[in-house]
């Protein structure tokens, strides 16, 4: 059993070794579909209360018009729209769905969602959900509607993701918030999803009664991988043009030498974060231990002093002796407790410090790079006005929402990584300062985006007249650094905002309308 708010990398793993037992076991993609489906609705549940966290659980997966049967034609033909159907054209299909409602628990039940015709990037657009999934999926939304070979992006490039959506009441991306989100309850949704060698798009998609934390969905993107080995040994037929119409023997098993590589290059990246964390923690211990050890003679001959006035009260029964021998416990209980507010007061200097350090920097140095930012996003909208003039539990909204970021376009992204080459020695100095006040976290996060931006600066040495964002685009974990430090900056930018809402809203206000003016400049 797995709690969604709790998911830990041993369950990770032992969910993903079940995935792939499930397709030793089936005998078909459709049977298998059933056998993911019920096994997540049946072992995610909420330890609070023992009930089962997920409302409604389905398996899609993309199949041209032409390979439906007669049945799932005539209901593609009648969807909204009145566009006539293409034998091509890409169809979203419901292969498996359980849930709390017995009308869940039938695909042929569903009315909606049976089979979803994408005949073009307006179609897909009508439905939020669908669009939204196939956009933070990462994968071109061509590449969904009109189906190509890419063995070079699909093989090597390993496409996979999740799909999160963490705060589903009011969440543009589910639209039957009356009929779906409140009555039953909906916290939010899960999903994972990838590219076949076939050309076939599949998902995972949870709807779930308990809030998912984003790093539960960051665990979540690897499940792919696993379906992905269970799925594989039921897709054969390629569904784009090809001068070879089936998926030979190779092709398979390049394709599975490419998943496990992926499956094998995660948990390399887990046993580095975890060892990371452990030599973290040694680190921090070590400096305890060395920090007691250069006071420990004071300690100990406080402590030696009193027990030797209190073997003397215990020899001569002379109770002078026993406040005499409190009197070194006194000094040492002292010592602790003015040791302990001295750094309490110089952990409080030092964060003061940082944020005005901060708001130095967010105020000059950095103000070109959000300005453009806040800008090139469609969605969530963020505006300085919009921030000004927040509640503070409007700002925590907003970082809700900003833990999915989608941009107008790839060129409008280009434009804010643009920015953030042009303040490099912004996170330099960010990274000196953290380094300075022991901050581990800022200081490792600040080696991140130098580390990309150095990448950034090497692309555009050897290539200067191409976007660097048309190469992330083509390899997907290029692509996933850019979205992480677009969408990390976006975040510590409303995370700092919160913070001073808290504790400095004269300052909040003073940095926030620079801002607009700023903007108002840019844009004449």
């Amino acid at each position: 059993m797995y709690d969604l708010t709790k998911f830990t990398i041993q369950d990770m793993t032992q969910c993903g070794d079940a995935l792939e037992h499930l397709g030793y076991k089936a005998n078909g993609i459709e049977e298998l579909a059933n056998s993911v489906v019920r096994y997540f609705y049946d072992h995610l549940i909420d330890r609070r209360t023992g009930e089962k966290s997920s409302a409604l659980v389905r398996f899609f997966m993309t199949y041209p018009y032409e390979s439906l049967d007669e049945e799932l034609r005539e209901f593609a033909s009648k969807m909204p729209g009145g566009q006539s159907l293409a034998k091509t054209t890409s169809c979203i299909v419901l292969l498996a769905t359980v849930g709390i409602q017995p009308e869940w628990n039938s695909k042929e039940l569903s009315r909606g969602h049976r089979v979803i015709p994408l005949v073009d990037k307006e179609t897909a657009e009508k439905h939020p959900m669908i669009a939204q999934l196939i956009y933070q999926l990462e994968i071109d939304i061509d590449n969904v509607i009109h189906p190509r070979p890419t063995p070079e992006i699909e093989l090597e490039s390993k496409v996979f993701n999740v799909f999160h959506v963490p705060d589903a009441l009011g969440s543009p991306h589910i639209p039957a918030q009356d009929e779906f989100v409140i009555p039953f309850g909906i916290k939010s949704a899960l999903g994972f999803g990838s590219m076949l060698p076939t050309g076939n798009l599949f998902t995972v998609v949870i709807f779930s009664k308990t809030r998912v934390p984003r790093n539960t969905a960051e665990m979540f993107r690897y499940l792919a991988l696993n379906a992905r080995m269970a799925i594989l040994p039921f897709v054969t037929k390629k569904i784009y043009v090809n001068e070879k119409a089936v998926l030979d023997e190779t092709e398979r098993l390049r394709s599975i030498i490419a998943t496990q590589t992926s499956l094998l290059g995660v948990y390399k990246k887990t046993a580095v974060n975890q060892s990371r964390r452990l030599e973290g923690f040694s680190l921090k211990i070590r400096m305890s231990l060395a920090k007691f050890t250069k006071k420990a003679w004071l300690y100990i001959s406080l402590i030696t002093a009193s027990s030797f006035f209190l073997y003397i009260f215990y020899a001569t029964h002379v109770e002078f002796m026993l406040h005499v021998a409190a009197i070194p416990l006194e000094v040492l209980l002292g010592a602790l407790l003015i040791e302990r507010l001295l750094e309490r007061k110089e952990k409080a200097e030092k964060f003061n410090q940082l944020m005005y350090i901060k708001s130095c920097l967010y105020r000059s140095e950095m103000r070109n790079l959000y300005i453009t930012n806040f800008s090139s996003l469609k969605f969530p909208v963020i505006t300085m006005a919009k921030v000004k003039n927040a509640s503070l539990e409007e700002l925590k909204q907003m970082r809700r929402d900003a833990d999915h970021l989608e941009y107008f376009s790839l060129d409008a992204m280009e434009l804010v990584i643009g920015e953030y080459v042009s303040a490099y020695h912004v996170f330099h100095d960010f990274m000196d300062r953290a380094s300075t006040f022991g901050m581990d976290t800022l200081f490792q996060d600040m080696i991140y985006i130098l580390h990309f931006i150095q990448d950034v600066k090497l692309f555009k040495l050897a290539n200067p007249d191409k976007p660097f964002i048309y190469e992330a685009q083509e390899h997907p974990f290029l692509m996933e650094k850019v979205r992480k430090v677009l969408g990390d900056g976006t975040q510590k930018f409303l995370d700092y905002m919160i913070e001073l809402k808290e504790k400095k809203p004269d300052l909040l206000y003073d940095i926030l309308t620079d801002y607009e003016l700023s903007s108002r400049r840019i844009t004449r």
